[in-house]
């Protein structure tokens, strides 16, 4: 828990919220209140954390309130992570998605379908982008976005999807994000997009051969080539051996804590567009290819490092490709941030009736 705060000072959140602007000064002063006393005791619900009785009703009316909005809440924080971000040559902006169920609260309204359709569980996703140094040092949220899923709607198929534009498909939201994460690139600092497997999206990297903007993504399919290999696996695997290192492996509920030594080889690769049906042509995109594999494994390891990383930063040597590589294990911020929001923060405890209200909260 942190500590109270003394007659007169202000608190951090106070500072970081100090630039919101719900159009009511009443309401800018409400969400510095709030954003205060959850700070104070952020394991708690709202009307533990509040004060008094007069406090906790006003900030559940807050919540409720048609001008407040997560977009203008979170955004007078992202101004401030930009300004933090300008401290540094360079930052990792990591995108991750995480789902908030609240099928435990029956009453809630506006809730959509989370996990598969048997386990009949109700709530929302949310995606963010998070901005950290190389050395994983967390310097704020970029945005949020919220999306649910239809109750009862039948999935795409695979034939279905692939004839739907990109911007009505529910992977959209990794593109969205970075486009904003680009927009709110400080001059003078590089910032890496790092993305895992599902922001394996063709669209992704012409936006960043477009902008140009530098991005990192962990391969997901074996994309074909516009050259005489024709898969992407193959040539990568072709390549000479450029090097050894040691790579720590974040625990979670699947696996233990870990170091493991990793071979690295790498090449530069030219991908071919994937075919979309009545859809514009996508241009061909140049990326490097960097193959981490865990080649003698421990005897109860059953699942040895694998990561094929695709990225348009500078990578000429072994030195620069274990730089992509120290970024990319950077990525386990966003899944510590996310834990924190539900298992320390207890958001998934709230009881606020509408999805409306708790995307505010």
């Amino acid at each position: 828990m942190a500590s109270k705060k003394k007659r007169g000072d202000i608190s951090w959140t106070e500072e970081e919220f100090s630039k919101i602007n719900l159009q009511d000064k009443r309401l800018n002063k409400r969400c510095q209140k709030i954003a205060s006393d959850l700070e104070q005791q952020p394991t708690d619900p709202i009307n533990q954390a509040c004060e008094d009785w007069a406090d906790t009703k006003a900030a559940y009316r807050f919540c409720d309130n048609a001008k407040v909005t997560p977009t203008k809440i979170i955004s007078a924080h992202s101004g401030r992570t930009v300004k933090r971000m300008k401290k540094h040559a360079l930052v990792l902006a990591i995108q991750d998605t995480t789902f908030l169920n609240y099928t435990h609260h029956p009453q809630t309204e506006g809730l959509g379908e989370i996990g598969k359709k048997e386990q009949q569980q109700r709530g929302f996703g949310l995606h963010t982008p998070l901005a950290v140094t190389p050395q994983g040092q967390p310097l704020g949220v970029l945005g949020q976005q919220f999306f649910e899923r239809p109750i009862g709607e039948a999935a795409h198929t695979a034939a279905e999807l692939q004839k739907l534009p990109i911007e009505e498909k529910e992977s959209y939201r990794w593109i969205e994000a970075f486009q904003q994460t680009i927009e709110l690139t400080p001059a003078g600092v590089q910032v890496v997009t790092v993305c895992d497997r599902e922001a394996d999206i063709y669209e992704m990297f012409v936006m960043a051969q477009e902008q140009p903007a530098d991005l990192l993504v962990r391969a997901n399919t074996d994309r074909r080539l516009d050259e005489e290999t024709k898969k992407l696996s193959a040539k990568v695997e072709s390549q000479k051996k450029a090097g050894e290192l040691t790579v720590d492996i974040v625990g979670n509920d699947k696996r233990e804590a870990r170091q493991a030594t990793v071979t690295v080889r790498y090449c530069t690769v030219k991908l071919r567009p994937p075919w979309r049906p009545q859809q514009k042509k996508l241009p061909s995109v140049s990326l490097t290819a960097i193959l981490v594999r865990e080649e003698h494994p421990p005897a109860d390891i059953k699942e040895p490092i694998e990561w094929l990383l695709l990225t348009n930063t500078t990578v000429k040597n072994f030195h620069q490709a274990t730089q992509v590589i120290e970024w990319y294990c950077c990525r386990w911020q966003i899944e510590v941030f996310h834990k924190i929001i539900k298992s320390g923060c207890r958001v998934e405890d709230c009881r606020l009736q509408t999805a409306a209200r708790l995307k505010n909260y």
